[in-house]
């Protein structure tokens, strides 16, 4: 992973649902806050991005108890490049929520992002500890174990997620990435190839894809490779890609 080592610590993250409240008042209150969350979502999807966080910043402080909303806040401020604010947005909300599973998460993708690793696995060790099934935990334990080196632990958690969440691409890419790491491009082009099949599959998939193979030495897949063989051929900044996605969110969004 030789210049994609920064970009890693952001490939991972999933979302999850809060509970819903079952009073009358509350169905409103909810059907308000996810109102304000979708338009959000649209203009942010469209490059406002400053209208985005303003109506994400409205909805989060409408329903402050709300953990999805406090969440979904967060991460937007993260892809803004706000992540200084998107932490205290997180921190606040579980001083009101201790130990949510959806606070944790964002938190521990927010310590990928910012390539603290022990501390990232440390929070996503204790959502699979509470939640073993947990796929979305299970694939952040992964990329914070590659981060720090510990590859072989960090294959046994993306495998446990793939057992559990087949389909999802974002777990099978951070895996794809791992066996990079490992030197094992071939077993990574396996799992990459029926990736780059799918329709809207991520760019970073069909990056990923072309390191794979040029690092396999196919003098035309380096050359498709961003920044030809040099750039295919550096795995450190691999690894930083991998944080930088797993710190994103939802799949990258996967």
């Amino acid at each position: 992973m030789i210049m994609l080592l920064p970009r890693l610590a952001a490939v991972f993250a999933t979302g999850f649902l809060a509970a819903c409240s079952g009073s009358e008042g509350g169905s409103t209150r909810l059907y308000d806050g996810s109102a304000r969350l979708r338009v959000a979502e649209a203009a942010e999807t469209s490059g406002q991005g400053e209208v985005a966080l303003s109506l994400f910043a409205a909805a989060a402080a409408a329903e402050p108890d709300r953990a999805e909303v406090q969440a979904r806040f967060a991460a937007a401020l993260a892809r803004a490049g706000n992540v200084g604010q998107a932490e205290q947005v997180l921190t606040r909300a579980l001083e009101r929520r201790r130990d949510h599973p959806l606070l944790l998460a964002g938190l521990g993708r927010l310590r990928l992002r910012t390539g603290a690793a022990e501390q990232a696995l440390e929070i996503f060790a204790r959502l699979v500890a509470a939640t073993p099934r947990d796929a979305a935990a299970l694939d952040g334990q992964g990329v914070a174990l590659d981060l720090l080196g510990r590859h072989a632990e960090a294959e046994r958690s993306y495998r446990q997620a793939m057992a559990l969440a087949p389909d999802n691409i974002a777990v099978r890419n951070n895996f794809a990435v791992s066996l990079m790491l490992t030197g094992r491009a071939a077993e990574a082009v396996s799992v990459l190839e029926p990736l780059a099949l799918r329709s809207g599959v991520q760019a970073r998939v069909l990056t990923n894809l072309a390191v794979a193979r040029a690092a396999l030495g196919g003098a035309t897949a380096a050359q498709d490779a961003p920044g030809g063989r040099e750039g295919a051929a550096d795995l450190a900044a691999m690894m930083q890609a991998l944080a930088a996605d797993a710190g994103r969110g939802p799949a990258g969004r996967s």
